[in-house]
C-alpha cells in the first residue's frame, strides 16, 4: 500500500501495556515505509519512556476531553476540540488513538473528515454511549475476543478483533534463575514465584500475599515471592501490612518496576497472575513466549492466552487455595511444567506475532483509505 501519514496521540502522564504495544506497532509501521508521528498532549512518565527509547514526539495542545456521554449534549466542547485540533488532524491521513481520553478527543477532532480515525479499544467497555462514540470511528479495533464481547451489541458489528503484537522474549534458563537469585540475595536453587503488575485493586496484590502464605507453608524448600510493578498507594501499605501479618517479611518482596525486564522474567520459577477482568494481559503473553510457567485467573481475555491443561494453569477468580495448589504443582513437577511451557511458546509466537499484527493493521488502513 502507499505510504501513509499517521498520528499516534497520547496523554503522556503514564506508561502501561497499551503504550508498549502501540509503540511497537509505530516502529513496525515506520519500517514498512509509513510516516508515524507520536504526539503528547501532556508531559510526564511517557515522555521519559520515549526519551529512553530514543523516540521523538511533537507537542499537542492540551484540551478538555469530551466525556463518554451523549455527544449532542457536548456540542460546545466538541466544537472547541475540533477548532483546535482539526487543523492538526488535517495534516495526517490517519489518527490512531489508544486510550479512552484520546478516543473521545480525536473523535471530535476528526468530525467532518479531517482525517480517518482508528479507535483501538484495549480494555473492556460497555454502555449505550459507547455505541454512539465508537460508531463514529472509521475503524474500531478490539484487542481480544473478550474485549469485543464486552462492547454494546450494535458496536460489535462495527468492530473487529486484532491481537496485540509481541516480540520474542529472553527464554527461561538455569543461568537466568541463578542471576535472579543473586539479585534477590537468596541462595542458589531457591524457588522464585513472581507477581508482575502495577499495584491496583484489579491486579489483586493483596491476594498474591495470601497465595504466597499458602505456598510457603506447604513447599518444603526455600521460596521467595518478588513483586514487580508500580507500587501505588494505598495498595502498597495494605500489601506491607498483609506481609507482616502473615509473617512473610523478607520472603514476599515488593520491589517495584525493573527495566529491562526480560532477564527478570526469564529467572522465575513461576509467574502467578491473580488479576481480574484482564482484556489481554501483556505479562502473561511475555511469560508464555519466555517459557515461564504461568498460573492465571480463568476469566476475561486470559483463556485466549492460556489453553487449560496444555499451556498453563487456569484458576477460578480469587481462589487462594486453587492458585496455591496450581503453583505447588508447577514447582513439584518440572517435567509437566516444561511440557506446558513448550506448548505455550508455540501458541504465543503464532497468535501474537508482530508480523501478523502489522499485516492486519495495514489491511485495515487500506480498507478505510479506500472508503
Amino acid at each position: 500500500m502507499p505510504p501513509l501519514r499517521i498520528l499516534f496521540p497520547y496523554t503522556g502522564d503514564s506508561v502501561g501495556g497499551s503504550h508498549i504495544s502501540s509503540l511497537l506497532l509505530a516502529r513496525a509501521l515506520r519500517e514498512a515505509g509509513h510516516s508515524v508521528t507520536l504526539g503528547l498532549h501532556r508531559t510526564g512518565a511517557l515522555e521519559d519512556h520515549l526519551r529512553g527509547l530514543g523516540e521523538s514526539w511533537v507537542s499537542l495542545p492540551e484540551v478538555a476531553a469530551p466525556r463518554l456521554r451523549a455527544p449532542w449534549r457536548q456540542w460546545l466542547r466538541r466544537r472547541a476540540v475540533r477548532r483546535l485540533l482539526g487543523p492538526v488532524a488535517s495534516g495526517y491521513d490517519i489518527v490512531h488513538s489508544h486510550d479512552m481520553r484520546n478516543h473521545l478527543i480525536w473523535s471530535a477532532a476528526t468530525e467532518g473528515g479531517a482525517a480517518r480515525h482508528v479507535w483501538h479499544q484495549r480494555t473492556p467497555a460497555s454502555g449505550r454511549h459507547m455505541t454512539v462514540w465508537g460508531g463514529r470511528a472509521d475503524a474500531f479495533v478490539a484487542v481480544s475476543r473478550f474485549t469485543l464481547s464486552s462492547l454494546p451489541g450494535p458496536l460489535q458489528g462495527h468492530a473487529r478483533m486484532i491481537y496485540n503484537p509481541f516480540l520474542p522474549q529472553q527464554e527461561a534458563s538455569a543461568e537466568a534463575r541463578a542471576a535472579l537469585c543473586a539479585d534477590l540475595g537468596v541462595s542458589p536453587g531457591t524457588a522464585i514465584v513472581g507477581y508482575v503488575a502495577n499495584f491496583s485493586d484489579r491486579k489483586r496484590p493483596e491476594l498474591f500475599v495470601e497465595i504466597a502464605a499458602r505456598i510457603a507453608a506447604d513447599w518444603p524448600g526455600p521460596v521467595v515471592f518478588p513483586m514487580y510493578g508500580a507500587l501505588h498507594q494505598p495498595f502498597l501499605s495494605a500489601v506491607e501490612a498483609r506481609i507482616a501479618a502473615k509473617g512473610l517479611t523478607g520472603r514476599v518482596l515488593p520491589i517495584g518496576p525493573r527495566s529491562p525486564f526480560g532477564p527478570v522474567m526469564a529467572g522465575m520459577s513461576a509467574l502467578v497472575a491473580p488479576a481480574r477482568h484482564e482484556a489481554l494481559g501483556r505479562t502473561l503473553i511475555e511469560a508464555g513466549m519466555a517459557g515461564v510457567p504461568l498460573v492465571a485467573t480463568d476469566e476475561g481475555g486470559t483463556p485466549e492466552i492460556v489453553d487449560r491443561d496444555r499451556t498453563g494453569w487456569l484458576v477460578a477468580p480469587d481462589d487462594v487455595a486453587g492458585f496455591a495448589a496450581a503453583t505447588l504443582e508447577v514447582l513439584a513437577n518440572p517435567e509437566e511444567a516444561a511440557r506446558r511451557c513448550a506448548a505455550a511458546q508455540v501458541l504465543c509466537r503464532e497468535r501474537f506475532s508482530l508480523a501478523a499484527h502489522l499485516a492486519r493493521i495495514e489491511a485495515l488502513y487500506a480498507e478505510i483509505m479506500a472508503g
